[in-house]
């Protein structure tokens, strides 16, 4: 049964393929302690998470750096995959994971597929999908941390103590450098919305967008980065970086 679970969310990953899905970090605090959540998708299309996908699940408190990688499992509750980590102390760290989404073609039939081209040398697309994401769980979290992601999204000011209709200034780095004139998009990563709706801010010249946040709860910010031709010319035509970065405002501070 788990086999055929995981086949099917392989096949409805496969299908959407040529959006840019996000991967993101929530945080489940029944019982006292914390576990991660990996979330895959967008919040009106949510294929399954795959632990074997996750390449590292870091956890870090104040300088010190751990890998929660031992602990992950990933159940089925029906169709639904969920991938987890082991319980840990929250309050003050900052969780950051690294996912190799793998190669993908869109085959002559449009038809995406998990290979490369040199696999299907009549690919109409083909890339290579890379996907980053972090969280801070609270107040006191290195939330300013550069964890070294190809592609990342740094907080400048501390998440924890924004408000609704405040503003968080962020900067977003490739390969370490400051990225321009890209769009950091806003939602909730819950709420179902169309993709020409969801909230866009653009960086400037030093990598910096100003995002407005316009109520309590959880915020998910995401960045996606195409560079063509790939590093890997002769699998891909081109390689697409994904990152995020979620917090939570506290409506508990009114």
């Amino acid at each position: 049964m788990k086999s055929t679970l995981l086949l099917v969310a392989a096949l409805v990953a496969a299908t959407t393929a040529a959006q840019a899905h996000d991967i993101w970090i929530t945080i489940d605090k029944a019982g006292g302690n914390c576990r991660a959540i990996v979330n895959y998708g967008h919040p009106h299309d949510r294929p399954a998470a795959l632990a074997d996908k996750i390449v590292e699940l870091a956890i870090m408190k104040g300088d010190n750096r751990a890998s929660l990688m031992d602990g992950l499992t990933q159940t089925q509750n029906g169709t639904a995959i969920t991938v987890t980590s082991k319980a840990f102390d929250c309050g003050h760290t900052l969780l950051a994971l690294h996912y190799e989404n793998g190669f993908w073609v869109k085959t002559p039939s449009g038809a995406y597929r998990n290979a490369t081209k040199r696999s299907v040398p009549g690919a109409l697309d083909s890339l290579w999908s890379v996907k980053f994401a972090k969280v801070v769980t609270g107040a006191g979290a290195p939330w300013s941390a550069v964890v070294g992601h190809e592609l990342e999204i740094v907080p400048l000011a501390d998440p924890a103590a924004k408000k609704a209709d405040d503003s968080l200034p962020v900067r977003v780095l490739f390969q370490g450098a400051p990225l321009a004139n890209i769009a950091v998009e806003r939602t909730d990563g819950m709420t179902p919305i169309k993709e020409e709706d969801i909230p866009r801010f653009t960086t400037d010249k030093d990598g910096v967008a100003l995002v407005q946040i316009p109520n309590t709860g959880p915020q998910l910010l995401a960045v996606d980065y195409k560079v063509s031709p790939s590093k890997t010319p002769e699998l891909a035509g081109a390689d697409l970086y994904n990152a995020t970065f979620s917090f939570v405002v506290d409506k508990d501070r009114y």
